[in-house]
């Protein structure tokens, strides 16, 4: 049976600081084997669904819908730089996130799912921006001192108005659906 690679999420545009930063970054770095995120996929994962049957999307999106209705915009701001995996070598390069507004939209993403019959993901919600995949390091102390050495600063915050239902297909992220929140 053919599935569809699903996640709801939050589009995120990134602003210009993002973009000079993340630019000085793959300068530093390019000697490194990171595969960057494309500016253009940039989004905020709330909830991650996996391989999932087109059948089951109606009843899928009905619940984000739900959630969407429930959850009120937010503001997003910026984090600090850091990685998943064990500091020597590790798996991805994030940028975190301070809005409590989405932790509050996942945890109504949560609730319409568990009312429709679908368990929600186990793992603790750890919301980050994905920015790049990491290969293997030749020197994670450059890497680390890196990171250290390029503070976010004070960028403006982005509104989120809407959920999205994403598919995630050939390297890219395309919107199924769009709900507005609140």
């Amino acid at each position: 049976m053919e599935t569809k690679r699903l996640f709801a999420g939050v589009a995120v545009a990134a602003p210009e600081p993002l973009r000079r930063a993340l630019e000085n970054l793959r300068m530093r770095l390019r000697g490194e084997t990171i595969r960057w995120t494309r500016l253009d996929n940039l989004h905020l994962t709330v909830e991650f669904f996996g391989a999932t049957a087109p059948a089951r999307i109606p009843e899928l999106s009905a619940a984000l819908a739900a959630a969407a209705a429930r959850a009120a915009p937010f503001e997003l701001r910026w984090g600090g730089w850091g990685t998943f995996g064990p500091p020597r070598q590790p798996r991805v390069l994030w940028l975190g996130v301070d809005a409590p507004g989405l932790a509050e939209l996942h945890e109504a993403v949560a609730a319409a799912l568990r009312a429709a019959g679908r368990t929600p993901e186990a793992r603790p919600f750890a919301p980050h921006l994905t920015l790049g995949r990491i290969g293997r390091l030749k020197n994670a102390r450059t890497f680390q001192e890196t990171l250290a050495a390029r503070p976010v600063g004070d960028w403006p915050a982005q509104s989120v108005r809407e959920l999205l239902l994403y598919e995630s297909a050939a390297g890219r992220y395309v919107p199924l659906a769009r709900w507005p929140l609140g």
